[in-house]
């Protein structure tokens, strides 16, 4: 991102922008809405060999970017402990060590557990842990699937704003993921371990929604919770399971996914971090075993 462009997003209303966009692209304008649907495609070249198409077609530039994918393309790995959530490439690794608890963005430009979480307690409790970012390019799959069997035990909606999340706003922005709004879903394993599955929006990417609570979506108006408070926390009243590889949440448009694994997780497990760090995973893709 150069310059004029980082200025250009600075003072563009991105929240406003992204609702926005999200409402053209969930509107059904006769003919013009197909259309939009029919460029999306093209434009980014998406290959719907995988996906379920509605026998009409697409009906919005939505439809396209939320697809369904069909029974049986994703291998949801049985060995592994922690399988990827999402399609993406997988950016960023490392271990949560020292007083920060420190995740590198990209190379010489870090952010602390906390300022994502915006929760020092909750970071505390990942210290020895290790995390990992997917990214996720407008072409990819954008439902997003549990990492591991477990229960949802609460979830942390934190307002912010919407830059992109490309290569060059990623090397620009300090902080990046921890200035962009975001909801977080913690996931508690059935032997102790912890995961953190860390949504990040972008711009035109305002929406991140969860199958646990259909009303959580976030960069709605009027919004589900204070965009005034630092995060608002929601707590589950009941056993919300998911199994490995089972739908968990969708971006409407967007984005990026920061992994986290408390130290339960990481010490009982080999991670494969190092090894697919700058390709591309695909969701039940083994990342630890």
């Amino acid at each position: 991102m150069n310059s004029i462009t980082y200025s250009f997003f600075r003072l563009l209303p991105k929240n406003a922008v992204s609702r926005a966009f999200g409402e053209f692209s969930r509107a059904k304008i006769p003919f013009l809405s197909k259309l939009a649907a029919r460029w999306f495609v093209g434009r980014y070249k998406i290959d719907l060999e995988e996906s379920v198409v509605p026998a009409k077609g697409f009906a919005n530039i939505h439809e396209v970017f939320t697809r369904k994918l069909k029974d049986g393309v994703r291998d949801i790995e049985d060995k592994a402990e922690v399988v990827s959530p999402v399609d993406g490439v997988l950016t960023a690794f490392g271990n949560l060590t020292g007083a920060n608890l420190e995740l590198m963005q990209v190379k010489g430009k870090y952010y602390s557990l906390e300022s994502l979480l915006r929760d020092a307690e909750l970071a505390r409790k990942f210290s020895g842990g290790v995390w990992a970012t997917i990214y996720l390019s407008p072409h990819n799959y954008h439902r997003i699937h549990s990492p591991a069997s477990g229960n949802v035990k609460a979830a942390y909606y934190c307002p912010g704003t919407l830059y992109p999340v490309n290569a060059g706003s990623v090397e620009r922005i300090e902080g990046l993921f921890a200035i962009n709004e975001r909801l977080i879903t913690q996931i508690e394993t059935y032997d102790g371990g912890e995961i953190l599955l860390v949504k990040v929006g972008a711009t035109n990417v305002g929406r991140i929604a969860v199958e646990y609570k259909k009303d959580l979506i976030t960069n709605t108006m009027p919004p589900f919770a204070d965009r005034n408070s630092l995060f608002t926390r929601w707590e589950a009243e009941q056993d919300y399971p998911f199994t490995k590889g089972q739908e968990i949440a969708r971006f409407e448009m967007g984005s990026t996914i920061i992994l986290v694994c408390n130290s339960v997780v990481a010490k009982r497990t080999e991670h494969k971090f190092a090894e697919l760090e700058g390709h591309e995973v695909k969701v039940g893709k083994e990342l630890m075993k």
